[in-house]
């Protein structure tokens, strides 16, 4: 087998690999959300939940790049391309939006207290958002396809081989890509960014705050009272609550839950920063100022790196949200 074979084999086990881990491991979380009903009693879970649902489509679509990684004839026409690229663009997109809405999610539990936060994330708001990605998603989709004919180039309206090339003739078209990524890739990625940035910075300044036990306060008035007035409390001596240890203190856990939510927003931004950008960058720069730089062979590497993000989500829910981590755990015990 020469040299072209054995990439082309590589490709397909890479491909296969990649689809099934997606599926598995993000099926996986979807289960542990229908198993453990903790996890959906808090709405912002359901976030999270929705992002696992999008990471598996992406794990879906991923198997029609089989035929294409063994350099061999796509088994649909035109109306299968298109439906590949309306899923692609649907599930990648709610998964854009909902890492969005995870971040904005975050910054409104540093910044807001606890029980307001409760009121402003309820269930029926987080439910209205997640039904607002998956229509932005399909729409996004759906304008990509009316624009399919159209926005064809005119050299490729006659030998335009779906067989073999399934990448939208509308993203030959510059003004179209330029659009579609600043709107589906850019922006989002954008808001993320700016929103983690506010998150940081607003722990920062939280973490540095002073705990203050709310009994302080009454130990204070209570010291400055005189003994003769209070005989019993000056033969008590000091509060119990004064003693309430650091690990049962309100401010504990408030800073605790605030450290969580970073560990899991850094993570997850950083994710979708290191698998997403240099592939939306390399198609840009070369469409822009080097199309014949545009090789399929880097295009499809960077696209499979891409992918990768779908899988590594749900070990970062395993690795910092403790009911998911559990329930593995207690399924791998059973199982044994």
């Amino acid at each position: 087998m020469d040299l072209a074979g054995n990439l082309h084999t590589l490709q397909v086990v890479v491909v296969i690999i990649i689809g099934i881990l997606i599926l598995i491991s993000n099926m996986a979380t979807i289960v542990a959300f229908l198993k453990v009903r903790g996890l959906r009693q808090k709405p912002s879970n359901l976030l999270i939940l929705n992002l696992s649902c999008a990471d598996f489509g992406v794990g879906l679509i991923q198997f029609y790049e089989i035929p294409l990684a063994a350099n061999k004839p796509r088994p649909y026409d035109k109306f299968g391309c298109q439906l590949v690229v309306f899923l692609a663009n649907m599930f990648v997109s709610a998964g854009m939006l909902t890492t969005v809405s995870i971040s904005i999610d975050r910054f409104l539990l540093l910044s807001r207290e606890y029980p307001k936060y409760l009121r402003i994330q309820s269930r029926k708001r987080i439910m209205c958002i997640i039904g607002g990605i998956w229509l932005y998603g399909i729409l996004l989709g759906t304008i990509e396809v009316l624009l399919w004919d159209m926005l064809t180039p005119t050299a490729l309206h006659d030998y335009f081989d779906y067989s073999q090339d399934c990448r939208s003739p509308p993203k030959h078209n510059l003004v179209f890509a330029l659009v579609f990524f600043i709107t589906a890739i850019f922006g989002p990625l954008l808001t993320i960014e700016s929103f983690s940035l506010a998150f940081v910075v607003r722990l920062i300044q939280k973490l540095r705050q002073p705990m203050v036990h709310p009994s302080s306060n009454a130990n204070t008035s209570s010291q400055n009272e005189n003994p003769s007035q209070n005989p019993n409390r000056s033969a008590a001596g000091p509060s119990s609550s004064s003693n309430v240890p650091m690990a049962h203190r309100p401010e504990a856990d408030a800073n605790k839950r605030y450290k969580k939510a970073a560990i899991l927003l850094g993570a997850i931004v950083l994710t979708v920063n290191i698998c997403t950008l240099p592939y939306v960058l390399y198609i840009i720069i070369t469409n822009v100022f080097c199309p014949q730089c545009n090789k399929a062979y880097y295009r499809d590497i960077l696209r499979y790196w891409l992918y990768l993000n779908s899988c590594i989500n749900p070990f970062l829910y395993a690795a910092t949200v403790v009911k998911i981590r559990r329930y593995y755990k207690r399924t791998l015990c059973n199982s044994r």
